[in-house]
């Protein structure tokens, strides 16, 4: 996937062009770029709280489906059986119960192995559930199209997003291999409407049927108190699908001091690669931490590392994390940006999935992810240009053959 680049680096931003009215005076430079250069617009007065794995994930997200008084908008990816999906759907048949309006949108392939009765009971208390792009012969040509999206907005006052899927995995604080590390957020603030707005945009084009409950056109209340601004972006194969390819080259081409992602999945393209050495050669540190022992696709695991040889030599670290799957997805750019959502660092995210992320502009909220980068550091292996010039044949060989399929991860 290629992207002008040139179109970045030749705006600039002159004091007359900022939006003001939406950017506060004290917003680091990088929020005036980035406000010129995607849309919808930053806005400010966010109060944005990480969550760290499922015991802090789903708690917070129970409770606010519990207080739900008006409306529930809920996208996922993977929904599976279980304790937690069942205790997700008898608190969205609860408020059904008590009037709420409650919209869910499930990935068809994600949702699979959801229980059959699960649907049935939520149906009956009129949540309205829907499947994203269902196995049809007549569509098999879109079947590798996901929404693989984490959203659920609460009365359009309390947005959460990130990376966490409503199954087993999850639940628990990472304290086994059974248990996944993540992060999600808890949101407040102006931009709930622009993620509600993105879920009304893909309910409504997908499944050709409006959000029962009219547009607010008035926005959140924003927290005076709180200086964090942000945006959302969201992108999508019918449309806008290089957008988190070209933030992520953006930021990489950019970065003037350090540039620390985590992710899931690491499968750059020959264009992103080249990307993070130009950023090396001109003094930025790299730092990207992926899975180690525990991950849940090895034909990722061995696409990705057929690149790492390059990256290596460059001055790129890489760090292997050890205690269990790796699910989280953030990039700390410099000191005062970090991308945060559902976007993984794969062509899968960068052109065939449908994703949100987030771009927060906050000094105080960077260095609260770069705490928690360095904390995750001290569960990490240190993979050196050693270690990958000594890996085996059959290592070699896996990771040519999964390379073909990078396209694809």
């Amino acid at each position: 996937m290629k992207t002008d680049t040139h179109l970045f680096k030749s705006i600039e931003v002159a004091g007359g062009m900022r939006h003001k009215s939406s950017i506060p005076d004290a917003m680091p430079e990088i929020g005036f770029r980035l406000n010129e250069l995607f849309k919808p617009p930053l806005l400010s007065g966010h109060r944005i709280q990480p969550l760290i794995n499922g015991d802090q994930i789903f708690s917070s997200m129970l409770q606010a489906i519990a207080e739900a008084q008006q409306e529930i908008c809920f996208e996922t990816f993977i929904y599976s059986s279980g304790e937690i999906a069942q205790q997700f759907a008898t608190a969205l048949i609860d408020a059904g119960e008590r009037g709420v309006k409650i919209f869910v949108l499930l990935d068809w392939w994600g949702a699979k192995d959801i229980d059959v009765d699960l649907i049935e009971h939520m149906h009956n208390a009129g949540v309205s559930i829907r499947f994203f792009n269902p196995l049809r012969w007549w569509q098999l040509h879109r079947m590798n199209y996901r929404t693989h999206r984490k959203i659920l907005v609460v009365d359009r006052k309390l947005a959460f997003t990130g990376g966490v899927g409503i199954a087993k995995e999850w639940q628990g604080n990472a304290r086994s291999p059974d248990e996944w590390y993540d992060i999600h957020y808890r949101i407040m603030g102006p931009i709930v409407r622009n993620i509600r707005e993105a879920f009304r945009e893909l309910w409504s084009e997908v499944l050709q049927e409006p959000l029962l409950c009219p547009d607010d056109d008035t926005p959140p209340a924003r927290h005076s108190t709180d200086t964090v601004a942000a945006q959302v972006l969201s992108s999508s194969p019918r449309g806008g699908s290089e957008l988190i390819y070209q933030l992520f080259r953006y930021a990489l081409d950019t970065a003037t001091d350090s540039v620390q992602i985590t992710t899931a999945y690491f499968v750059p393209d020959q264009d992103m690669i080249s990307a993070i050495i130009s950023a090396v050669e001109r003094g930025v540190k790299v730092e990207v931490m992926v899975p180690g022992p525990h991950i849940d696709s090895q034909i990722v695991r061995y696409s990705s590392k057929a690149s790492w040889g390059k990256l290596l030599s460059a001055g790129v670290r890489i760090l292997i994390y050890q205690p269990t799957m790796l699910h989280a997805k953030t990039t700390i750019i410099d000191n005062d940006w970090t991308i945060l959502g559902s976007a993984n660092f794969d062509n899968r995210s960068f052109s065939l999935n449908d994703e949100i992320i987030l771009n927060v502009c906050s000094e105080e909220f960077t260095a609260t992810h770069r705490k928690i980068f360095i904390e995750n550091c001290e569960h990490c292996q240190l993979f050196s240009y050693e270690d990958w010039r000594r890996r085996g044949l059959i290592s070699r060989l896996k990771e040519v053959l999964s390379d073909f399929l990078r396209p694809h991860l």
